[in-house]
C-alpha cells in the first residue's frame, strides 16, 4: 500500500516550525496512516521560479530580511552550528523521514510512491515560499489526493502578480482548511470556496501528550519568567523588566536564532544553552510567567495554563504586522485581555486566567479539527 506524504517544514530550525511539523505527522500516525515527511532539498536549477518575486516589493523586502539573517548566522557560525545539530537530532529522534530528494525532478519522480499528501501548518503559503513550488504540491501527480491542514498565508493578501498562480494550485486541493480567519478570506477571494478554520497541529494534543518529549533535565530550576521574542522591539523588554522587578523573579530566555536583539543583553537573563524544541516546551511548562510575541509560545502557554503576556512582534502600524494569527488564537481561547499594548499594567499581576473556560473553548476547536482531518483522509 502506498504511503501518505506529510509535507511540513522541520528543516526550518525554529521551535514553532519543528513542533508543528512533529505534531502534524503524529496526528496522521494516530489516525492509523503509514506516512513519512518529505525530506526535500532545493537546487539552484529551480532558481528561475523565483524571478517573478523580483517584481513584488513586499517579497523583496522579506528577502532582504532573510539576507540579513544569513549574514548574522555566518557571523555566529559556531553558535548556529550547535543549535542546528540539536534541532536535527530532535527531528531524527521523533520524526519519520522519506529518502532525501535533491532537486525538483527527483521530487516529481518520487510522487508516485504516495496515495495522499497532507500539507501541514506554519506559513507554508506565504508568498515568499511560492518560488520553491514545494508547498503548493504541484509536484504530485493528478491522481494523488491533496489535503491542506491548517496552513497559514502569513500575509493579509496575496500579491496581485501571484493571484493566478495561487488560484491554480489551490483549486487542485481536495480538502483545504486554514489556521486563521484571514486565510479563510483569502481562499474565498481566490477560489470562491468556503473553508474551515482549524487549530494549529500543536493544539491537537494536550499538555500530557507534550510531556512525552520533555528533556531529562529542566532548562532552569525554581520559579522564573520565561521570555521568547521573535521581534527586536524595546517596549516588550521594558515590560519584562517591570514584571521582574515587581515579582522578584529571574528571567530565562531563548533568543530567536534569526538574529540577536541588543535589548536582550540588558535583561540580565539566563540564556538556555543550545536548546532544541523539547527544551522550549520544558521552559514554558515550568515557568511562572511567559512573555512572548510568538504564536507557538502562546500556544504552549495556553496548553500548560501559564500566566502569559502576549506582545506584538511589530508595531501595530507596521507593514510587516502579522499579529492577526495571534489575535485569532486569543479570540478563540477567550484571552484577548492578555495582549500587552507596549505599556505595563499592574492588572497582569492581579488578573487571573480562567483556564477551565479557555480549555473548554480550545477543546471544541480541537474536536472539530480532529474530525476534519480524519474525514479528509477517509473521503
Amino acid at each position: 500500500m502506498k504511503k501518505v506524504a506529510v509535507v511540513v517544514c522541520p528543516n526550518i530550525r525554529n521551535f514553532g516550525s519543528v513542533l508543528q511539523s512533529y505534531a502534524t505527522q503524529k496526528a496522521v500516525t494516530k489516525l492509523g496512516y503509514d506516512n513519512e515527511y518529505i525530506k526535500y532539498t532545493k537546487t539552484r536549477k529551480t532558481a528561475y521560479k523565483y524571478l517573478i518575486q523580483l517584481l513584488i516589493p513586499s517579497i523583496m523586502a522579506e528577502r532582504y530580511s532573510v539576507l540579513k539573517r544569513k549574514f548574522f548566522q555566518r557571523k555566529n557560525k559556531g553558535f548556529i552550528d550547535r543549535r542546528n545539530k540539536a534541532f536535527d537530532a530532535f527531528v531524527d529522534k521523533y520524526m519519520v523521514a522519506s529518502p532525501k530528494y535533491v532537486g525538483y525532478e527527483a521530487l516529481k519522480k518520487a510522487a508516485d510512491k504516495y496515495s495522499m499528501a497532507v500539507l501541514g501548518s506554519d506559513q507554508v503559503w506565504n508568498p515568499i515560499n511560492s518560488g520553491s513550488d514545494f508547498y503548493t504540491l504541484n509536484w504530485l501527480g493528478e491522481n494523488t489526493k491533496r489535503i491542506a491542514y491548517a496552513p497559514s498565508f502569513g500575509v493579509s493578501h496575496v500579491p496581485m502578480l501571484l493571484e493566478g498562480f495561487y488560484k491554480r494550485f489551490l483549486n487542485r486541493f481536495d480538502h483545504i482548511s486554514v489556521r486563521e480567519i484571514r486565510g479563510k478570506k483569502i481562499v474565498a477571494q481566490l477560489t470562491g470556496k468556503k473553508v474551515p478554520v482549524v487549530c494549529d497541529p500543536t493544539l491537537l494534543f494536550k499538555a500530557e501528550d507534550w510531556d512525552e518529549i520533555l528533556p531529562e533535565k529542566p532548562v532552569a530550576e525554581g520559579r522564573y519568567i520565561f521570555c521568547y521574542f521573535l521581534g527586536n522591539r524595546k517596549e516588550p523588554r521594558d515590560c519584562v523588566l517591570k514584571l521582574a522587578k515587581k515579582t522578584g523573579l529571574p528571567i530565562v530566555m531563548m533568543p530567536f536564532f534569526g538574529e540577536i536583539c541588543e535589548y536582550d543583553n540588558k535583561l540580565n537573563a539566563k540564556f538556555a544553552d543550545n536548546p532544541d524544541p523539547s527544551h522550549f516546551v520544558s521552559a514554558i511548562r515550568n515557568a511562572e510567567y511567559v512573555c512572548t510575541d510568538s504564536y507557538h509560545g502562546t500556544v504552549f502557554s495556553i496548553l500548560y495554563r501559564k500566566k502569559v503576556l502576549v506582545f506584538r512582534r511589530h508595531s501595530a502600524d507596521s507593514s510587516k504586522n502579522t499579529f492577526s494569527r495571534l489575535e485569532s488564537l486569543l479570540s478563540v481561547a477567550g484571552m484577548k485581555d492578555r495582549i500587552v499594548n507596549d505599556v505595563w499594567e499592574d492588572r497582569f499581576l492581579k488578573d487571573s486566567i480562567d483556564y477551565d473556560e479557555v480549555h473548554k473553548n480550545i477543546g471544541k476547536l480541537r474536536k472539530f479539527s480532529w474530525n476534519y482531518l480524519s474525514n479528509s483522509l477517509k473521503n
